[in-house]
C-alpha cells in the first residue's frame, strides 16, 4: 500500500495530512459504495424518512466514533503485530457493526473510512492520545461534513435556470 505510507508520517504538516486522508476516505468511500450497491443489490424503496440533523452527523457522531474507535485501536494495536494490521482488525470491527445494526452494504461501505479512520488514530498516537483523538475527529468531521453537503442538499433546483 505504498500510496498510503503518508498515512503513517506525521512529520508533516496537519493540513496536509488531513486533505491527503480525506482525499482517502471519500474516494474509497465512494469506490466502496458502488461495489457494496454492485455486490448486495436491494429493491428501491422509497425513502420517506427525514435527512438526519446535520450538527448530529457532522459533530456529534464524529466525537462518539473516535472515541469508540479509540478503544477498539487500543484493544487491537496490542494484538495485531503491525499498525497495519491493527487498523484493519478496527476497520473489520467497525463493519461488522454496520453490517449487524444496518445491512451487509453498509458495513462493506462503513470498512474503508474506518480502515482511514484508525490508520490516521494509531499514527497521531504516537505523540499523544489526544493527538490521535483530534485528529480523527478533525477528519471524521471532514468527511461527514462533505459528504453531509452532497447526500443531504434540500430538494429541487439549487441554480435557477434562465428562461427565454
Amino acid at each position: 500500500m505504498n500510496w498510503l505510507s503518508f498515512m503513517t508520517r506525521t512529520d508533516g504538516s496537519r493540513v496536509v495530512y488531513l486533505w491527503r486522508a480525506f482525499l482517502a476516505a471519500v474516494l474509497g468511500t465512494v469506490l466502496a459504495a458502488v461495489g457494496a450497491i454492485l455486490i448486495f443489490q436491494q429493491p428501491e424503496t422509497p425513502d420517506t424518512s427525514p435527512p438526519p440533523p446535520f450538527f448530529g452527523v457532522v459533530l456529534m457522531w464524529p466525537a462518539v466514533s473516535s472515541l469508540v474507535l479509540w478503544g477498539v485501536a487500543e484493544v487491537a494495536r496490542r494484538a495485531a503485530p503491525t499498525y497495519w494490521h491493527a487498523a484493519g482488525a478496527t476497520a473489520l470491527a467497525f463493519a461488522a457493526f454496520f453490517a449487524l445494526a444496518a445491512n451487509p452494504q453498509a458495513g462493506l461501505i462503513f470498512a474503508w473510512p474506518y480502515f482511514i479512520y484508525a490508520l490516521t488514530y494509531l499514527a497521531w498516537h504516537l505523540r499523544s492520545n489526544l493527538e490521535g483523538l483530534a485528529m480523527t475527529f478533525a477528519l471524521q468531521v471532514a468527511v461527514n461534513l462533505a459528504l453531509s453537503l452532497l447526500l443531504f442538499a434540500p430538494a429541487g433546483d439549487p441554480v435557477p435556470v434562465p428562461t427565454a
